[in-house]
This record gives structure tokens, sequence and C-alpha cells, in this order.
């Protein structure tokens, strides 16, 4: 169905876009980890939601925009340990 490809294609776009932020959290910014943790939750609860209407190639992406938001949430964490 083509609702699952525009999704997808916003979801991975969302995710191509933080690209730079987690560069720059790798190399010792941070974000805010509330924010980056709650937004990890909801983007896999959606993949999950997306799983049982059989949209899998939102499910991907979806993921892949969570897990990118994942990685900004733990590095951000490390970063603000090392800072204190």
């Amino acid at each position: 169905m083509w609702q699952d490809i525009v999704i997808a294609l916003v979801g991975l776009s969302f995710g191509f876009m933080l690209l730079p932020q987690l560069r720059d959290v790798i190399h010792g910014k941070s974000v805010n980890v509330y924010t980056a943790g709650l937004t990890t939750v909801g983007l896999y609860i959606l993949a999950i939601t997306f799983f049982t209407l059989d949209m899998w190639i939102t499910v991907i992406a979806e993921i892949f925009s969570g897990t990118v938001w994942f990685l900004l949430f733990l590095f951000s964490a490390i970063n603000k340990r090392k800072t204190t």
C-alpha cells in the first residue's frame, strides 16, 4: 500500500537528518536525555504498531529512527556523566 512507502520515507528522512547531530554527540556534545529517551520509546512503539498493520517498510524506518534516537540518548548520557 502506498501509505507504507510515504510514512517510511518520512521516517527515514527524520532518521537521516539526525546523523549530523549523532556525530556531534559522539564527539562530546549532548542532547536532552529525557527528550531522546522518550522519543526512542515512542518510535519503537510506533514500529510495533506498524508491525501489527503489516507495514513492513515503515517498521524498518521507525526502527532506524528509533535506533538513532537511542544512540543520541546513550552518548548524551555518557557525555553528561563525564562532565559531572
